[in-house]
């Protein structure tokens, strides 16, 4: 299993770009959960904390295939250096705003700026590996390891910011955030022999990304995902603080994430032979089953027990959701194609957390459980569905079929 990840890390500059593109995407781990527990530290309301951050999260999600769009139209660097430098100064004035008790309408202003110019750093670095790659079973392992290192960050990152958001300083989130962007952007957009070169346009090429079936439907089965997501994130933080534990919260949310690190590396070791859009199929089908089990949890160590379970099933769905858009994706829109994962699990977040907000002030965590659960069975659905549609044979048969129409009728 070993040998897989090796292979990829002998590649020239690989290693370097994605240690650099690992400390540069902290954000997606402390970023949303920092804002909430700023703004309900601060506020002491769940639904206001739920509604900031789902601005954050929703505006986010509208900006990043654009951003994607442009990189893969100039480059990584050339678009990314100054977005960097506006989310930057967007958190701060953030910040700057809730403490000096301004206007309330710019709390939303600074935090749909902040979001608007995150960027999809994941997808920049897949871009970068698949580039790198000459096989597309290192391209498998690569994935795999970037969903390895995305869990690694969800491991550490929520225990850390909840223990010092609750315990010392509210913005603690926020300010990790913002640390590792600046540096993780210093280290990563200066990697210039690494970054994906830029591929013009060619006469006849008109390959679209949500246009394709089977592209779309990962995009609404990552909005079913991310409302489990930010569902649970809201629901794990009140759900500890019912159980008079709220600074464990961040345990509870890395449990989770320690149970999709440990199949991301289980699933980047194997050498698969069925294809991934019905290794997709099935892993979503697992999560659905895993989440009704919250639906159990009357206790921290339960909860927790079975947010490790739900968490084996997360990098492998991410992981071979990446696969199937990237085999149908026209290469030349390929960050933008991967940049829409993020995007749909960001506005999925945004939902889940707005919704799971109001729910739990309502009637409280556990009957909020019932967000995920509802939502990762509707995405099990919509892939169970249209799983022919995610086949890229049938991609090339209908590609082979309209040009034959073409040279037909011309």
């Amino acid at each position: 299993m070993l040998r897989n990840y090796l292979e990829i890390f002998a590649l020239p500059g690989a290693l370097k770009f994605s240690l650099a593109g690992l400390l540069a995407r902290l954000p997606i781990a402390v970023l949303g959960l920092g804002i909430l527990l700023f703004i309900q530290g601060t506020t002491g309301s769940y639904a206001i904390a739920g509604v900031v951050t789902a601005t954050f999260m929703v505006v986010q999600a509208i900006t990043n295939p654009l951003i994607a769009r442009l990189v893969d139209n100039f480059g990584q660097a050339r678009v990314m250096a100054p977005v960097v430098v506006v989310h930057i100064l967007s958190l701060t004035s953030l910040l700057v705003t809730v403490y000096a008790d301004w206007w309330t309408a710019l709390v939303f202003v600074f935090a749909g700026l902040s979001g608007g110019t995150v960027g999809s750093l994941g997808s920049l670095v897949r871009a970068r590996w698949n580039a790198a790659v000459r096989t597309p079973r290192q391209l498998d392992t690569a994935f795999s390891w970037e969903a390895v290192a995305d869990e690694i960050l969800f491991v550490s990152g929520p225990v850390l910011v909840t223990t010092l958001a609750t315990a010392v300083l509210p913005p603690a989130g926020i300010l990790a955030s913002m640390t590792a962007t600046i540096i993780g952007s210093l280290l990563f957009y200066t990697q210039k022999a690494t970054e994906p070169p830029i591929m013009r346009a060619v006469e006849g090429d008109k390959g679209k990304v949500l246009t394709n079936l089977g592209i779309f439907v990962v995009v609404v089965a990552q909005v079913l995902l991310g409302i489990n997501f930010g569902a649970i994130d809201v629901i794990a933080v009140a759900f500890a603080e019912e159980q008079g534990h709220k600074a464990l919260a961040g345990v509870l949310l890395s449990t989770f994430a320690a149970g999709s690190l440990a199949a991301g590396v289980v699933y980047g070791g194997v050498t698969w032979k069925s294809q991934a859009h019905h290794r997709f199929a099935v892993m979503m089908g697992g999560l659905a089953a895993a989440t009704w089990l919250l639906l159990l949890a009357t206790d921290m160590i339960r909860f927790g027990v079975i947010m490790f379970f739900i968490g084996l099933t997360i990098a492998p769905s991410l992981i071979s959701a990446s696969s199937v858009v990237k085999n149908l994706a026209p290469p030349r829109r390929l960050t933008e194609a991967l940049a829409w994962i993020s995007t749909s699990l960001g506005f999925g977040v945004a939902i889940g957390s707005a919704l799971a907000g109001i729910i739990i002030e309502a009637a409280g965590a556990r009957t909020a459980v019932l967000v995920p659960s509802v939502s990762s069975t509707l995405a099990a659905l919509v892939v169970a569905l249209f799983i022919r549609s995610m086949d890229p044979s049938r991609r090339s048969h209908d590609a082979r079929a309209n040009r034959t129409v073409v040279d037909t009728e011309g």
